[in-house]
């Protein structure tokens, strides 16, 4: 998910449900995608006290950095030129 090349033009169709109103909506991807990351954080936090200690959602955190790093890693490194078959 940190690989996913967000523009601001990008927008998800998602289904808000607030108390008893429900809609669907396009919001932009970058509003969405710092929403989750957020909401790992908390997730993370709160079950601290846990045995387990919330492995699963830092590992979500770290997947999402290493893929926004790496992101740029992935671009093609061989230019394909096309040429005309005589």
């Amino acid at each position: 998910m940190g690989a996913f090349r967000v523009t601001p033009r990008d927008q998800i169709r998602t289904l808000l449900i607030i108390f008893v109103f429900v809609r669907v909506r396009l919001l932009p991807a970058a509003l969405l995608m710092v929403f989750w990351f957020l909401s790992e954080l908390v997730h993370a936090g709160s079950v601290t006290h846990v045995q387990t200690g919330g492995v699963a959602y830092l590992a979500h955190i770290g997947g999402f950095i290493f893929g926004a790093l790496l992101r740029d890693c992935s671009k093609p490194r061989v230019e394909w030129r096309y040429s005309k078959v005589h």
